[in-house]
């Protein structure tokens, strides 16, 4: 990767692969899954890996801090700040993801049916007999919000990335008027209202300094504020020992008092990872493919394949095949999406709604 000055698409591809692997280690690296299929823990200390695993759950704030940098940034770069202009990038945020939702759900659901033989009739009868609205709420990716039916589980942050979407001009235009004074503010109403669950108000300063990073240019800032190669190491330590920081706060508090210390891994990407040959490719086209990875990868190791995934047994080994599996599928699904028509007719709805 050629060095830059500013926080490009690359730098977010490469933080989008770090924050995937570590909601795939979230995911497939739990105490009662490792016991269930006695993984071979690599780590000596396997409640050590165990605790870390769960503190990866760090990534959801991750991806939030990642969504409001670039809507930022792209409302930075409009012609006009009329409502109009934010409408638009809105919309087409919100075709962009939802047309992925919908493309893996009707896959899902195919396969589902007949491959994996499974019932979809039972899974969207809540004792009122088979509902299509259900199939077509969880379809948008809104089940969390309506607290209806879903195919799969970890779809819940679909309705939360919904939301912050919709909410980001209102958020962008707050700190327009307020700058730092929203910072503090943010802060001290989800300390409030934290609760251990995930919900708006705990990815709330993650958000917030999401905008402040693409609104004041805070990577750029702190990447250029000395050449000296010393003070350079020394904030990068600083940096690790911050996140290092962070996981203790979690073990002493609560995960969710940790989300605000998620700035640091695109920060460190910024300013080291995006250095390193191989690793830094590696980590852009695994985030290149997070969105698909995301939608398909609990469909992988939770519901079709569990004992295939698990039956390699050593952590480094199931993370890697699982991975590689979902790599590739999502591959496969991009072809299909190309060679359907998919993807012009998504087009196709964006100029029929003058948002391209």
């Amino acid at each position: 990767m050629n060095n830059s000055t500013t926080f490009t698409k690359e730098h977010t591809y490469i933080t989008k692969g770090i924050l995937v692997l570590m909601m795939l280690m979230h995911h497939i690296f739990t105490s009662n899954l490792v016991e269930q299929y006695s993984i071979n823990i690599t780590m000596t200390n396997q409640s050590l890996f165990l605790y870390v695993c769960t503190f990866f759950k760090i990534c959801i704030s991750g991806f939030a801090f990642l969504t409001a940098f670039g809507i930022t940034h792209s409302f930075n770069n409009l012609s006009s700040s009329s409502p109009n202009d934010y409408l638009k990038l809105v919309c087409r945020r919100l075709i962009g993801l939802i047309s992925n939702i919908f493309i893996i759900y009707v896959l899902a659901i195919l396969y589902k049916r007949f491959v994996i033989k499974e019932s979809i009739r039972e899974l969207y009868d809540c004792g009122n007999g088979f509902n299509i609205i259900y199939m077509s709420i969880d379809s948008l990716g809104l089940a969390q919000y309506f607290d209806t039916p879903t195919i799969n589980v970890t779809w819940w942050y679909l309705t939360y990335a919904i939301l912050l979407i919709v909410a980001m001009p209102y958020i962008y235009m707050a700190y327009k008027k307020f700058r730092y004074l929203l910072l503090p503010a943010g802060c001290l109403l989800s300390l409030i209202i934290l609760q251990n669950t995930v919900m708006f108000s705990t990815l709330l300063p993650s958000v917030l300094l999401g905008v402040a990073f693409a609104y004041e240019g805070w990577f750029e800032k702190i990447h250029n504020f000395t050449s000296n190669i010393y003070i350079k190491l020394l904030r990068i330590c600083t940096e690790v020992i911050g996140l290092i920081i962070s996981y203790h706060v979690y073990r002493a508090v609560s995960l969710t008092y940790s989300y605000i210390f998620a700035f640091l891994i695109p920060l460190l990407v910024f300013e080291l990872i995006c250095y390193i040959p191989i690793l830094n490719n590696t980590l852009k086209f695994i985030g290149k493919h997070a969105t698909n990875i995301f939608l398909t990868h609990t469909f992988i190791y939770f519901y079709f394949y569990t004992d295939f995934i698990f039956s390699f047994t050593k952590d480094w080994l199931i993370l890697l095949v699982l991975t590689v599996i979902c790599l590739l599928v999502s591959i496969c699904i991009e072809i299909l999406k190309k060679a359907s028509g998919y993807n012009l007719l998504i087009q196709k709805i964006h100029i029929f709604l003058k948002i391209k």
